[in-house]
């Protein structure tokens, strides 16, 4: 396997999983009644630039054209998967009067949300740093941190596994891993990921679904953390109902 390759290989081609998703955003988008955030197009834009990245860097190496020094790296890294992150949580909305997908009014959904953008984001950057990951690593990384949602919390993906639509799970999956990946591998698109790897060189290599499991891990632990330890904290400061959360 090439150290820093862009797509993947077989299966976990990332072009497959992208196309897969796009499969499902279209099916999922006829006759679609659910209440939207005004600004639920910016979901497309991660989408667009994520594809249009790929490109970019399959045709013209766009990451290491940019050159960012290695010193700044890290910090640009976790500063765009927070921004992607926020791109990507003004898309939704609880009762479409406020922004934010955790929380009716947009204020405190956005200082809710901070307790999982921000260390999704640190986490993943150690995870690169130590592991020394590649994109397509990052993009399924990511994926297996969507299954806390998809799986546990919002149980949506459950749902369609165990419903007679069952046969749309994996391009179900595909979304997801697409979401997440549209503001966690993101970046990598414009930072050289080598950038951000520490020395020396990890002594094993991974399997892809290595980094489903450690991404479900960790993903989980931070949700715990946000339900059990940050959210209770932000909802007494802010004197929110108890049950005035999104999800």
């Amino acid at each position: 396997m090439e150290r820093t390759t862009l797509y993947g290989h077989g299966i976990w081609n990332v072009k497959i999983w992208i196309g897969l998703a796009f499969i499902f955003i279209i099916l999922n988008s006829s006759g679609n009644l659910e209440i939207k955030s005004p600004y639920w197009f910016s979901e497309f834009i991660l989408y667009g630039l994520m594809v249009i990245g790929l490109w970019t860097n399959k045709r013209y190496d766009l990451r290491k054209r940019i050159g960012i020094p290695r010193q700044l790296a890290p910090f640009a890294f976790i500063f765009l998967v927070w921004l992607f992150g926020m791109m990507f949580e003004i898309s939704l909305t609880v009762t479409g009067k406020g922004i934010g997908g955790i929380h009716p009014e947009t204020l405190p959904s956005f200082i809710l949300a901070q307790g999982d953008y921000i260390p999704l984001a640190i986490v993943s950057y150690l995870v690169i740093r130590k592991l020394h990951l590649s994109f397509p690593e990052v993009f399924f990384f990511a994926g297996g941190k969507s299954l806390t949602e998809g799986l546990l919390f919002t149980g949506l993906l459950t749902d369609l596994i165990f419903s007679p639509q069952f046969f749309l799970a994996p391009i179900a999956l595909a979304y997801y891993a697409l979401a997440y990946s549209s503001f966690i591998a993101l970046p990598l698109l414009f930072i050289d990921e080598e950038l951000l790897w520490q020395e020396p060189e990890p002594k094993q290599r991974h399997a892809i679904p290595y980094f489903w499991i450690l991404g479900f891990i960790l993903a989980l632990g931070i949700r715990i953390f946000w339900g059990l330890i940050y959210s209770p904290i932000v909802t007494q400061l802010l004197r929110l109902p108890p049950n005035a959360l999104g999800n």
